[in-house]
């Protein structure tokens, strides 16, 4: 049986001086799909998107309870599932040379985020352009982040973030052949 106190019972303290701890479980369910989108968007494999996004927070879980804000902690969760999405895509341009035209052979079934002939046209864009461009542009427009916010995460500065949007979107647009979008909306 679990009992709470509230926080004006304990001596020394106003309910302002409690503030909620980080639930790991809400952070989890809230982020898991985001992250694992963005993880199988950077690393072109849309199957591996989950495993990687799990694996991500198994290793920031350790160090959870010191991270304090929300902000924080999700900015590690998404910097680490980058960092190994990098690393998978390494591992596997390595192993095969045609590792994306094994994808579209791939199910959903299997597990991964979905391999339809949209994500492979996104994911065969996403991989005309630098990696930093790729991070930058899926962090801000699939997950939907500011160019100071990504900064922080890939550890650049937020001039350095917009030029790598600007230039990413550019190519991109380029490479799906859709329309060219005034500048400015580039470096949002």
């Amino acid at each position: 049986m679990d009992i709470e106190i509230a926080p004006d019972a304990v001596p020394g303290t106003t309910p302002d001086s409690h503030a909620d701890p980080l639930d790991f479980d809400t952070c989890f369910r809230d982020w898991f799909a985001s992250v694992a989108r963005t993880a199988a968007l950077v690393s072109r494999d849309p199957v591996a998107g989950p495993d990687l996004a799990q694996e991500a927070f198994t290793r920031v879980l350790p160090r959870w309870a010191g991270l304090g804000t929300e902000d924080h902690a999700r900015n590690l969760i998404f910097r680490t599932a980058i960092n190994l999405a990098r690393s998978h895509a390494r591992r596997a341009r390595l192993a095969s040379a045609a590792t994306l035209h094994l994808i579209d052979r791939r199910t959903e079934n299997e597990g991964g985020v979905g391999a339809t002939t949209d994500w492979l046209d996104i994911a065969n864009a996403l991989g005309t352009v630098s990696v930093r461009q790729r991070e930058c542009v899926v962090l801000a427009d699939y997950v939907d982040l500011d160019a100071a916010t990504i900064g922080r995460m890939l550890g650049m500065r937020e001039g350095t973030v917009r030029v790598h949007l600007m230039r990413g979107r550019r190519a991109l647009r380029a490479h799906l052949s859709l329309p060219d979008r005034p500048e400015q909306e580039d470096l949002r």
